[in-house]
């Protein structure tokens, strides 16, 4: 393995040390806690993850290139630790002393294997769950434009999963052991979440309507790509049984009824896709733990568009975003006439397990008029460092 800085390898040592202390614990998975802790004490595998694209958070894509591979078939003790992968044959083995060890051997029998994988491959996940909190958005959103109906994209779409959210069925459990639902009662796809707090959510009407809707992606995840399938699967923890059969559910339907999903950066295609939209409907944007993977610089012009855009017609922006206390945040940004709100709706589990709803999501900050904006073809890299620990996959 070649040689990296030493400043490098303390960058992707303190991002192992938060993956296995904050987020893996965080998000139930034993096993890439043992693992992550592991690598921290063990030069060659932090050389390698320093190998990862500055651009991706290297336990991903290291963790993920090896899930790959073991739900693709290949065999080695290893795979005893991983649930989701035995799941058919047999109870799975709890993290033990030798599971490091394990992961060490598997590592270096696939190295170049595993070093193309981490080389070229992106962190996309398609959490459909996400969509338990963006509902509720869309139903006030709908509600305070007298129920027109909706042209939705979204930002960062992957393999567009969660464009299809009026296609499942959603329930949400309140403490009382009361819930509600909504959706297609009969869906391949059955979501719940535990309502937390004691605000109610928004009513959800009978139907919400959609008039038109496209997503926008570096790199679509095409649904009916197997091989593409395995990678984005191979981003879930390997605990989270659940996910993978709803992914396999919500591609079904993927399958069923395409949307187009455009190619590019977002702040190149953007632009002509607003202008798509059914002008008789409300124009919403939306993207659930994108938004880090553009550059502040990025996300200002995103916002300045967005504000130029809105001289000629109203757009909201629902962002579902990681904070560092490990859980995150649910905005709207409303942008009318060169100006924008911000509204801080709610608060909610990174992967849609519970939902705790505001008082009011009353404006946080004042509208402010934007400037123009000079250029929209500005690429939007990642900065994972700068936002270390926020983000959840």
């Amino acid at each position: 393995m070649s040689s990296q800085p030493a400043s490098d390898l303390d960058q992707v040592r303190t991002y192992f040390r938060n993956f296995g202390l904050k987020q893996a614990p965080e998000n139930g998975s034993p096993l890439y806690h043992a693992l992550s802790l592991g690598v921290l004490d063990d030069p060659d595998m932090l050389r390698l993850a320093a190998s990862c694209p500055p651009s991706q958070p290297s336990a991903n894509l290291l963790f993920g290139a090896v899930h790959y591979l073991l739900l693709g078939g290949v065999q080695h003790p290893l795979r005893d630790f991983y649930p989701d992968v035995v799941a058919s044959e047999k109870a799975p083995h709890p993290p033990a002393q030798e599971t490091y060890p394990l992961f060490q051997d598997f590592v270096r029998r696939h190295i170049q294997t595993i070093g193309r994988l981490i080389t070229s491959r992106l962190v996309q996940t398609n959490v459909v769950r996400r969509t338990t909190c963006l509902l509720p958005v869309f139903a006030q959103l709908t509600r305070e434009v007298g129920n027109q109906p909706l042209s939705i994209i979204e930002i960062g779409s992957s393999a567009g999963l969660n464009l299809h959210w009026d296609r499942y069925h959603h329930r949400y459990e309140y403490p009382s052991g009361t819930s509600i639902a909504w959706g297609v009662k009969d869906s391949a796809v059955q979501l719940s979440t535990q309502v937390r707090g004691t605000v109610p959510l928004p009513t959800l009407p009978e139907y919400l309507r959609i008039a038109w809707r496209a997503g926008i992606d570096l790199n679509p995840i095409d649904v009916t790509d197997a091989d593409a399938m395995r990678w984005l699967r191979a981003l879930i923890f390997p605990e989270h049984l659940e996910r993978h059969q709803e992914i396999e559910a919500a591609a079904r339907i993927a399958r069923d009824n395409p949307v187009p999903v455009v190619t590019g950066d977002a702040l190149t295609h953007l632009p002509d896709l607003l202008s798509q939209a059914p002008q008789d409907s409300r124009l919403c944007l939306y993207a659930s733990m994108v938004l880090y993977q553009f550059s502040p610089e990025a996300r200002k012009d995103l916002w300045r568009m967005l504000a130029e855009f809105s001289q000629t017609r109203p757009v909201s922006v629902i962002i579902l975003d990681g904070v560092p206390e490990g859980w995150a945040q649910l905005l709207i940004r409303d942008f009318k006439n060169g100006r924008y709100t911000k509204r801080h709706v709610a608060a909610a589990h990174a992967h849609g397990r519970w939902l705790e709803w505001r008082e009011s999501g009353m404006t946080s900050g004042e509208e402010r008029l934007l400037p123009r904006v000079s250029s929209l073809g500005q690429s939007s890299k990642v900065y994972c460092w700068l936002y270390e620990g926020r983000y959840l996959y």
